[in-house]
């Protein structure tokens, strides 16, 4: 039998995640979020947010190529391997993904907004 802890756990976690999120989303739009606020206010983002769609769209090709690639069977023991296949993933997502968006997504946006202008 589960015990009252294990209960109130599974009744008041995903509620009590939900409205913490929504207590700091409030504090950060009334610009009292301390830290976190001026964590997701960092100009960095903004780069990064830009590749965001071109990385979602070739990082399943990647990684059918990193797993059509392999000779064997990939295990998960050594973490220091499947940290080096992530990163570099990773790496190699950003950087098409990078070049999608030169190619791509910017002339389009750059047309875009001179023909609806």
């Amino acid at each position: 039998a589960p015990t009252v802890d294990a209960v109130a756990y599974g009744c008041l976690a995903r509620i009590t995640w939900a409205v913490s999120l929504v207590t700091q989303v409030l504090l950060c739009q009334f610009s009292l979020g301390g830290f976190i606020n001026s964590l997701l206010s960092w100009k960095g983002w903004l780069v990064l947010s830009r590749l965001t769609y071109s990385v979602y769209l070739v990082h399943m090709g990647l990684l059918s190529i990193v797993a059509l690639q392999m000779r064997g069977p990939f295990f998960l023991q050594p973490a220091f391997q499947m940290s080096i296949v992530y990163l570099g993933v990773l790496f190699m997502s950003y950087l098409w993904g990078a070049v999608l968006y030169l190619l791509v997504e910017l002339p389009v946006a750059k047309l875009e907004r001179v023909l609806y202008r």
